[in-house]
């Protein structure tokens, strides 16, 4: 299957998504529930999957206009520079409880920690779909054993991480609704729940809501948008300010940035 121009390495393994692996040259992931194995051929990739073509393509965003997209990123010098420097960058569409879930279990965490997390919840909660691959659990399998959230080793999260998913048994986690509404209110709806301030609502938003214009902001991009850019503050102001500079696609120019303060990646 031709997933367009795309870089594995720098897709899976850039902070947005937390359940791929890397087994030799094969990544190894679950995507609603299903084993995708994905292989780097150059240009191509080599596709293993039990998921449908089309499901497929909507989680490697195949519809999105890459070359509108670069046009746009290209009228900032910096931005434009990463895009030559790493060409196969793409932004994923997953599935939103997972991407919600995992990312209310993100804050004040690296990768690796949350790694771990998603982990061990989907282990202690989950479905083993092959041996030693398990699916991202559901609300319910959550709700119906809330207590063995204490042995995930959550810390203050793990009250959090229930709560969310006792929201999604009542209904309340109105995730194609929020898809549809201006990025403001998705954001401020998010954000009722507790456990997701400003950056989780702009990483939901963005992973797995259709919302590109969002511009989460950690400590990386602090870091970047100080350096480079000059902007300090508040998140409200680095956040507003990389909005309006970069428009509808803030979101894949944050994928970039990120990238550019990754210490493995900048020494390839």
């Amino acid at each position: 299957m031709d997933l367009g121009p795309i870089d594995l390495d720098l897709t899976l393994d850039c902070g947005q998504a937390f359940r791929w692996r890397r087994d030799g040259k094969i990544w190894v992931g679950a995507v609603r529930g299903k084993v995708i194995r994905l292989q780097q051929r150059r240009s191509k990739v080599d596709v293993e999957a039990e998921i449908s073509s089309r499901e497929l393509e909507a989680y490697f965003r195949l519809d999105d206009d890459l070359e509108e997209m670069k046009d746009a990123l290209a009228q900032d010098a910096y931005v434009r520079k990463l895009m030559e420097r790493f060409p196969g960058l793409r932004l994923l569409r997953q599935e939103p409880w997972e991407c919600a879930g995992s990312f209310v279990l993100a804050t004040n965490a690296n990768v690796p920690r949350i790694k771990k997390m998603v982990e061990s919840v989907c282990r202690t909660y989950g479905t083993e779909i092959e041996p030693g691959l398990f699916s991202f659990p559901t609300p319910e399998q959550i709700a119906q054993r809330e207590r063995e959230a204490q042995s995930c080793g959550l810390g203050y999260r793990c009250q959090r991480f229930v709560q969310f998913a006792v929201s999604g048994v009542r209904g309340e986690l109105r995730f194609e609704r929020w898809k549809g509404v201006p990025y403001g209110q998705c954001v401020a709806e998010l954000k009722r729940f507790h456990g997701i301030g400003d950056k989780v609502a702009d990483c939901i938003a963005l992973f797995c809501l259709d919302h590109l214009e969002a511009f989460p902001v950690d400590v990386r991009i602090k870091r970047v948008m100080s350096s480079k850019y000059a902007i300090e503050g508040s998140y409200k102001k680095v956040n507003g300010w990389a909005r309006s500079h970069f428009g509808r696609y803030a979101g894949y120019a944050q994928e970039y940035l990120y990238l550019t303060e990754d210490v493995r990646l900048s020494r390839r």
